[in-house]
């Protein structure tokens, strides 16, 4: 059975491949995308895509990383928008929570399944703290439970700026190079879509750094 769908996928590869040899910059890519990253990162730089390769219609999906790597190998999408290691930030509902009792504090983190709580887990692990058994299944709910004065929390810092429009919680940095992950534009080794991903990853980059946001793709 994965044998068949092996074939099956490099054949349609083969023909997505003389289409591209017309216009690699046309035609339709099948993207998944992770959670933590689709509400923060596609309004960031869809409009600069659109802008560069108007020929080119992108179909996002948003999936967590295990379900975005086995798409890709059985060919239901083209590429993948995954978080390898981004800047964090802390998360509370008042400044004084940020006082030398917040070891105390138990902190609020996403359900399993998320990538970005595996790399929460990391940092309270070298922090000492311990995970609060309340779970949550987006950044916006982590949110809100923090600013009704549950416990604390860790947010990428590209999602700060949506998730605490009103100010409700109070973010702090941390001091020097803090925890940070890597958002990457990732696709099949043989890919008929190389070029044009390529192209579109560059896109990317350029349109974070717009934002003085540090980006590798």
């Amino acid at each position: 059975m994965a044998h068949a769908r092996r074939v099956l996928v490099e054949v349609d590869d083969l023909l997505a491949r003389a289409d591209q040899l017309k216009d690699p910059m046309a035609g339709t890519l099948r993207i998944g995308v992770i959670p933590t990253i689709a509400p923060y990162l596609l309004a960031e730089v869809m409009p600069h895509a659109k802008r560069a390769y108007p020929r080119l219609q992108l179909l996002f999906r948003e999936e967590k990383t295990e379900s975005i790597v086995a798409s890709l190998r059985e060919g239901r999408i083209d590429a993948g928008l995954l978080a390898l290691e981004s800047d964090l930030v802390g998360a509370a509902r008042a400044a004084g929570q940020w006082s030398s009792a917040t070891i105390a504090v138990e902190v609020l983190l996403l359900d399993d399944g998320h990538c970005f709580r595996e790399q929460a887990l990391a940092v309270c692990a070298r922090a000492g703290v311990e995970e609060n058994e309340m779970r949550a299944t987006s950044l916006a709910t982590l949110v809100q439970m923090v600013s009704s004065g549950v416990g604390v929390t860790l947010l990428p810092e590209l999602a700060v700026g949506i998730e605490n429009r009103r100010g409700q919680i109070e973010v702090r940095p941390f001091a020097g190079r803090g925890p940070h992950r890597t958002i990457a534009l990732v696709w099949r080794p043989h890919s008929p879509f190389g070029d044009a991903l390529r192209a579109l990853a560059g896109t990317f980059a350029q349109a974070l750094g717009r934002r003085g946001r540090a980006a590798r793709a």
